[in-house]
């Protein structure tokens, strides 16, 4: 006998109630009509019970139980009565970090709000939301114990949120539970990893309401973690076996109209898994595992339906490099020929590099020669989103002009592969170049936008680019600064407007940390819907593009003779500013940027006097010094000029 009386709805209906059985036997559905408010049914079933479930679909038309909803942050958005609880016994730093977002938010939200430190308070107060500040503050041991239900943990270096564990060095964290003993009321935990993340929580944290948990990466802030706490406690599930606590009872349905998935994410995060995995050992130059690469790319071309402009894919060729002798370097490249007679010769080139660094050659931070490099974000996410454009493409698209899949060999020694293939395109192919668009670091978007990089190589970028954002709804940043930072310019150099899609530099730029479980699964379906429609406009435009830019070399090869010693100010630029000087986006703890007291924000105008009115400028300046030497670096710091002594670390 069941006794159904915790379902709630009103009794001027008559419903049909779904009822859920798993047996030994798997799913059994019942249905049962309900004329009052509460009713005792009887059914028999054809083994051994295990765990039961009431409308665990959702079907019936009901006022739902609190416990079947997850708490979520809209509802401690939504309170009008409000505590925050700061940690008293924090160091001076991160209570003045607290201090500072308690006092922000009170003054920004019209809610009542009351601020109190945790040695002040024994008990939460029921009538109000409890906001608990820090890892250190006496209530937060209660949130642990309470997310330890969803596989989650506060640990001593990191938090896990659903078996995820995110490191809590320069990250913050936001989640929000229901009391148990009224879940009608919810409480929140906020951990901030430096005090520059304060006013983009402050901004940000209003338009996640539909999440339960919350990660966000240092200071920009950037999100890297969310999503929505599982129901573990709905008093409409009954479980009848211990062994059957977390099966699923909700069998899989097909919505009444669906459109096909354009683009699979799925599919681009296996391909970066393989290209970054440690087989390929960081797919240096010279090495086997670059050719395995190669074939992987060459296979997944001949799948998605390119044709090859010869018998393969491949376009080989000799390098060579100091120090390293005359190596055999492949691009690989399948086109979608164009179909209008005036228009096919002239092609429109989707460009993404395949190489990196191995174990550090050409380039690698002190301390990390002879360590994989797997190159995830640079640039297997970028060849990711390539070959999922090829499988959109390739058997459906007619486009005027030819469409050219390049992945490019060599860029990270100069660029070496792209130029090639421009300066024989025309006699090996008889190609003439309409643009290029080029796909480089594209796996850490996250709420980012999507920045577009010499965009300065055309007037119609900035216009081709405005249509995106309406079109997909995916914002980008137009950036139309001199920048020398990928194969967009080898066409650059020979007078061809091109631009980079670029997700923006992380601190794992150039590092053995660049990897898979860092790329940002989501962002990559919103890179490859913007290069769709950007690629099919350029093949199908009537009118040509004039190019505008600069085409002097403006990218020499970093591979030069002897050793060569690279210095670092553990700085990583923000691309997207518009002013004269290099913004500092984020500075790399540790590093002789922080050293010396250098902050994100920061507007670096000067080293030793010299102008450094651009990122190409600085980056040309930088060359003029050794690790170890000191520079004076003139900053801009909240309007006022502040003088800094660097000791230039070594990349």
């Amino acid at each position: 006998m069941l006794t159904l009386g915790q379902v709630q709805k009103a009794e001027a209906f008559n419903i049909d109630l779904p009822v859920s059985v798993l047996t030994e036997r798997g799913l059994e559905g019942f249905v049962f009509a309900m004329d009052s408010k509460q009713q005792v049914f009887r059914f028999s079933v054809k083994a051994k019970p295990l765990k039961l479930a009431v409308d665990p679909q959702y079907d019936v038309f009901r006022i739902l139980n609190p416990a079947e909803v997850p708490a979520t942050l809209s509802k401690i958005w939504g309170s009008d009565n409000n505590v925050l609880v700061l940690p008293a016994s924090a160091e001076k730093s991160q209570s003045e970090v607290y201090q500072k977002f308690a006092q922000q938010w009170k003054d920004t939200d019209n809610d009542n709000f009351t601020i109190v430190y945790d040695n002040e308070i024994n008990d939460f107060p029921e009538d109000k939301a409890v906001w608990v500040l820090g890892f250190d503050n006496k209530f937060a041991p209660m949130f642990n114990t309470g997310i330890a239900q969803f596989n989650s943990a506060l640990k001593p270096d990191s938090v896990m949120f659903e078996n995820k564990n995110i490191q809590k060095a320069d990250n913050s964290f936001v989640f929000t539970l229901a009391r148990s003993d009224n879940l009608d009321k919810q409480d929140i935990f906020i951990s901030i990893g430096n005090k520059d993340a304060i006013d983009g929580l402050i901004r940000k944290l209003p338009h996640y309401g539909k999440y339960s948990y919350l990660a966000f990466s240092a200071d920009e802030p950037t999100n890297i973690a969310k999503g929505q706490w599982p129901v573990v406690s709905s008093p409409l599930v009954k479980v009848l076996s211990d062994s059957e606590s977390k099966v699923s009872m909700t069998e899989p349905r097909e919505a009444l109209a669906s459109l096909k998935p354009v683009f699979s994410e799925n599919r681009m995060m296996a391909s970066i898994k393989y290209l970054a995995s440690d087989k390929l050992k960081g797919r240096g130059l010279g090495t086997p595992e670059l050719d395995l690469a190669a074939d992987y790319i060459s296979s997944e071309f001949k799948s998605a339906g390119l044709q090859p402009v010869s018998d393969d894919y491949f376009q080989e060729f000799d390098h060579n490099f100091d120090g390293k002798g005359k190596l055999k370097l492949k691009n690989l490249i399948g086109i979608i020929p164009g179909i209008d007679p005036e228009l096919k010769d002239e092609v429109v080139v989707l460009s993404a590099h395949y190489d990196h660094l191995g174990l550090g050659w050409p380039d690698h931070h002190a301390g990390d020669e002879g360590k994989i490099h797997p190159g995830a974000d640079d640039n297997a996410s970028g060849v990711a989103i390539m070959l999922e454009l090829a499988r959109s493409l390739a058997k459906t698209a007619k486009p005027a002009r030819t469409i050219v899949f390049l992945a490019a060999s060599g860029e990270e020694a100069g660029l070496i592969g792209s130029r090639y293939f421009v300066q024989n395109a025309e006699k090996e192919f008889g190609w003439k170049f309409f643009a290029d668009v080029n796909l480089d670091t594209d796996g850490s978007l996250f709420d980012k936008k999507l920045m577009v990089l010499n965009a300065n190589t055309a007037k119609e970028w900035k216009f081709i680019f405005m249509g995106t954002d309406y079109t997909t709804g995916v914002l980008s940043e137009v950036i139309e600064n001199d920048l020398d930072s990928s194969d967009q310019i080898a066409f650059i150099e020979k007078g061809i407007p091109a631009v980079q899609l670029f997700s923006g530099a992380t601190m794992n730029y150039h590092r053995p940390g660049d990897r898979y479980e860092a790329i940002d699964g989501k962002g990559l379906l919103k890179v490859a819907t913007v290069a769709k429609e950007v690629i099919l406009y350029l093949a199908d435009r009537e009118d040509p593009m004039v190019f505008t830019g600069k085409n002097e070399s403006v990218r020499p090869a970093p591979v030069k003779k002897g050793p060569g010693r690279r210095v670092s100010t553990g700085t990583v630029p923000d691309f997207a500013f518009k002013g004269e000087g290099v913004k500092v986006g984020s500075v790399i703890p540790g590093s002789a940027g922080e050293k010396a007291g250098l902050m994100a924000g920061d507007i670096i105008s000067k080293l030793d006097g010299v102008d450094a009115k651009d990122l190409r400028t600085y980056s040309i300046l930088l060359k003029n010094y050794q690790p170890g030497d000191e520079v004076v670096m003139t900053v801009l710091r909240n309007g006022k000029e502040k003088t800094l002594k660097l000791v230039l670390g070594e990349r």
